[in-house]
Formats: structure tokens, C-alpha cells, sequence
């Protein structure tokens, strides 16, 4: 994969993450069956990783994310971004990421990935794997 494949795949994962237009069962598209992410030391496979975009879906008014920079290479990629959200209650959070990609026939396969909360409250520290009791409730 070149950086400008990644490039392009990465603002169409985070476009369709936060769009609820784009259905759930359409952003697994995106990921092979056996996907999994680690995050802050939680691990997430691709039902936990659903029930946590579903929680985003849930809380979050508006996610803007800027990369800082991206390196691609055949089969794997890295990036460093800084997602900047607000939420639907009020507040803004705002999160540095680094995260490295692994793919599996130009589907992501694994993430592993580390946050470091800038800006929100303290609470918010766990947005990047947060799942909301309700949400793996009724999935």
C-alpha cells in the first residue's frame, strides 16, 4: 500500500465512523472477520470494536480528525493523529493517537493503538475503547 492508498483509506474509515448514514453493518467492510484492536491495553475484536463505534455514534455531535503523518508499506501502515470531538451533552474532548495498522487483502486486520487525552474531561480518557452497557445490550 502506498501513503497515498493509505491516505485515502484512512479519511474514508474515520468519515464513515462517525456518519450514521453509513450503516454498522457497512463499516465492517472496512475489517477482516478476526479483526482485533488493542487500545490502551483493552482489547476489542470486531463485535466489541462495533459496539464501541456505536457508543461514539451515540455521544458524539461532531469528530474531526487530523493526521499528523502516515507511513505506509506493502501490508502495514502507521499514523499519528489528533481527534478533536464534541459531545452531544457538551464538552469538547481532544486525543492524540498513534496506531499501527495491519492488512489482510487491503482490509484492516489488526490495530494496536495508544491515546493520550489532551483536552475533556479526565473521564473521557477511555474514548478510545469505551462501549456503552446499553449499546452491547441490544447488539
Amino acid at each position: 500500500m502506498t501513503k497515498t492508498d493509505a491516505e485515502h483509506m484512512l479519511h474514508r474509515l474515520f468519515t464513515a465512523l462517525i456518519n450514521p448514514a453509513v450503516s454498522l453493518k457497512d463499516l465492517k467492510g472496512f475489517f477482516t472477520p478476526d479483526y482485533m484492536q488493542l487500545v490502551d491495553g483493552k482489547s476489542l475484536d470486531l463485535k466489541g470494536f462495533i459496539d464501541h463505534v456505536a457508543t461514539l455514534r451515540r455521544t458524539l455531535a461532531t469528530l474531526d480528525v487530523e493526521f499528523e503523518n502516515i507511513i505506509a508499506n506493502d501490508a502495514t501502515l502507521a499514523d499519528i493523529h489528533t481527534v478533536t470531538a464534541h459531545k452531544k451533552a457538551g464538552g469538547m474532548i481532544k486525543v492524540k493517537v498513534m496506531a499501527f495498522y495491519t492488512l489482510h487483502n487491503g482490509k484492516i486486520s489488526r490495530i494496536e493503538e495508544l491515546t493520550r487525552l489532551i483536552t475533556g474531561n479526565a473521564a473521557d480518557g477511555d474514548i478510545g475503547s469505551r462501549i456503552d452497557r446499553k449499546i452491547t445490550a441490544n447488539s
